[in-house]
C-alpha cells in the first residue's frame, strides 16, 4: 500500500510539473507562428518592392499599395515619386495587413488587423542614377498608429516585429 502511495505521488508530481508548462509552450507556438508569417509578409514585401514597375499603379507597389521611391513623370521619364520629393530619407509608409494577407489603411477602420507593414526609404538617389535604392522593411504585430520609425519596434507599442534592410536597383 505505502508502494502505491510513492507512485501516485510520483506521478502527480510529474504531471503537475507538465501541466504547468503547457502555458509557456503554448505562448512559445503563437510566438513562433506569428514571427513566421511576418517573415512570410517581410519577404512578400520585398518581393513586392522589387517587382512593381513605376509606370503601374499610380506609384504605389502592386500588392501592398505602399510609396514606390519612383514614378513615371509626364514626358515618360523617371522621376522621384513626389511623395518623397521633400524627404528622401527616412520617410515612413505603412499598412495594416489582415489575416488573409490582404491589405488595408490601419488608420482609417476599426478591424481588428494582425500586421502592420512599413517601409523606410534610407536613400533615394536622383533618377536615372546608378545608386541603389536603400530601404528597411518592418512588419510588427499589432498594428500601431505611428508617425515615427522607432515606435514600430518599440516593445511598449509592439508585441513582436521583424525587419530587414534591402538594397535594389533603380527600374
Amino acid at each position: 500500500m505505502v508502494e502505491i502511495v510513492l507512485a501516485l505521488g510520483i506521478v502527480a508530481f510529474a504531471l503537475l510539473t507538465l501541466i504547468a508548462l503547457l502555458p509557456a509552450g503554448m505562448k512559445s507556438n503563437q510566438n513562433s507562428t506569428e514571427e513566421t508569417q511576418a517573415i512570410s509578409l517581410l519577404t512578400t514585401l520585398e518581393a513586392d518592392l522589387r517587382n512593381t514597375h513605376p509606370a503601374a499603379n499610380n506609384g504605389l507597389s502592386q500588392l501592398f499599395g505602399l510609396a514606390l521611391p519612383y514614378q513615371i513623370g509626364s514626358n515618360n521619364r523617371l522621376t522621384v515619386n513626389t511623395t518623397l520629393e521633400t524627404n528622401r530619407v527616412s520617410s515612413l509608409y505603412s499598412v495594416g495587413v489582415k489575416d488573409d494577407g490582404t491589405t488595408i489603411d490601419y488608420t482609417s477602420t476599426n478591424l481588428r488587423l494582425r500586421y502592420q507593414a512599413s517601409i523606410i526609404y534610407t536613400q533615394v538617389p536622383a533618377a536615372n542614377s546608378l545608386t541603389p535604392i536603400h530601404a528597411r522593411l518592418i512588419v510588427n504585430w499589432p498594428p500601431c498608429n505611428a508617425t515615427e520609425p522607432s515606435a514600430l519596434i518599440s516593445p511598449g507599442k509592439v508585441r513582436g516585429f521583424v525587419e530587414t534592410y534591402v538594397t535594389f536597383p533603380q527600374p
